[in-house]
């Protein structure tokens, strides 16, 4: 059983993925690279492939 139930999910499409969100990060030479919708989405979706559920509690 997943965390996330399929059914209740919602698809969201943005127009323009490429769009600059508000930050940015340093490449290894010290240049300031924007941070987009997508890499927020393609950060996301990785960290949703390494969720561990935990174990039940009593």
């Amino acid at each position: 059983m997943s965390l996330q139930d399929s059914r209740n999910q919602v698809q969201v499409v943005r127009a323009n993925p490429n769009l600059h969100v508000g930050g940015a990060v340093l490449d290894k030479d010290g240049r300031e690279i924007l941070i987009t919708e997508e890499m927020v989405q393609a950060a996301c979706q990785e960290c949703d492939k390494h969720w561990v559920k935990p174990e039940k509690q009593d």
